[in-house]
């Protein structure tokens, strides 16, 4: 009996169906002509709570009310911002689940993480909001009362002054491991499991300093407890004035912290800039802004083009951290 080479009707046209199928869905979505038509989900991929979570909270409400649909939080907190950002990357591409994120997630744990199922390029931008500046911070009995009083010692002290941050490379680490690297000064580095236990600490006088949050810790600033002596930003902190950078006293060392609006990679380009153009009204709404003030947090818009070129600096910076520290799993 002679066998077909030629495969039955049915079955050829089962196959051919199944891979239209497969073509169609490795393609972007379509972009709906009156998005959004039903509420939007923003990712925030750390607690409920924090200053991260309430921030986007304020800038949901901001940003509902330009859509003019609900704009939802959904905190997916843990390992480092990753969970979150993992979800994101596996979502839809529609413009109906977002991302509230700060750049570490994607700029600094992919160099830290092998194991990591996302990188930076598995998200579109839509725009930078927000800027975090972390300063070094003494106690108010500290006998450092200056950045190159604190670099003095680090040079004549045969004890390496102590500083605490918020974990083995979080933001603080990196920052002061620069200045090491930079100056050829030695520091000794205690790790906390976050900002709180860190702060107590500090506050107890039993480190040297400590890398914080300038908004987190305004309240302790201005009363006094604690003195900012310098800001890893490139520019000064607007609500400290008075506090110079790194940069400006000679150690030429940034470490910037930002974040802002993220979507899934080939999201549909119209509805990318709709909300590009949503993030930039959000972020200039009475109410934010007041909100902002008052609680030092700096808003800082960058469209999708100027923060993708930021995001893209800083993974290059954080890279180069992070290789050098030997920090990569």
């Amino acid at each position: 009996m002679k066998v077909s080479r030629f495969l039955p009707v049915r079955r050829l046209s089962e196959l051919m169906f199944t891979g239209m199928a497969l073509a169609v869905a490795s393609l972007p979505a379509q972009a709906e002509p009156n998005y959004p038509e039903r509420a939007v989900q923003v990712i925030v991929p750390f607690a409920a709570g924090g200053g991260l979570d309430l921030n986007a909270r304020r800038f949901s409400q901001a940003l509902s009310d330009v859509l003019g649909e609900s704009v939802f939080v959904n905190n997916r907190a843990g390992a480092a911002g990753t969970i979150g950002m993992q979800q994101l990357a596996r979502t839809t591409a529609d413009g109906y689940t977002l991302a509230f994120s700060p750049a570490v997630p994607l700029t600094s744990e992919p160099h830290r993480m092998s194991q990591l199922s996302y990188a930076l390029s598995d998200f579109q931008p839509v725009c930078q909001i927000f800027d975090n500046i972390f300063g070094i911070a003494v106690h108010q009995n500290s006998k450092v009362q200056s950045f190159e009083e604190l670099m003095d010692r680090a040079k004549n002290d045969p004890t390496p002054p102590a500083y605490g941050t918020s974990g083995t490379g979080s933001i603080p680490h990196l920052g002061v491991s620069d200045i090491e690297a930079e100056t050829g000064l030695a520091f000794n580095h205690i790790p906390y499991k976050g900002d709180g236990p860190m702060m107590h600490d500090l506050l107890a006088e039993r480190l040297d300093f400590g890398v914080i949050l300038a908004s987190s810790a305004t309240a302790t600033i201005e009363s006094g407890m604690l003195k900012l002596l310098a800001v890893f930003s490139a520019n000064r902190h607007p609500y400290f004035p008075d506090v110079p950078t790194i940069k400006e006293l000679g150690v030429n060392v940034e470490q910037p912290s930002f974040g802002g609006l993220f979507v899934p990679k080939n999201t549909p380009e119209p509805i990318v800039k709709k909300l590009e153009q949503a993030c930039e009204a959000a972020s200039a709404n009475d109410a934010y802004q007041q909100w902002a003030a008052q609680n030092n947090q700096v808003l800082d818009f960058l469209n999708a083009a100027a923060f993708q070129e930021r995001l893209e600096h800083d993974s290059r910076l954080k890279k180069a951290t992070i290789q050098r520290l030997g920090l990569s799993n």
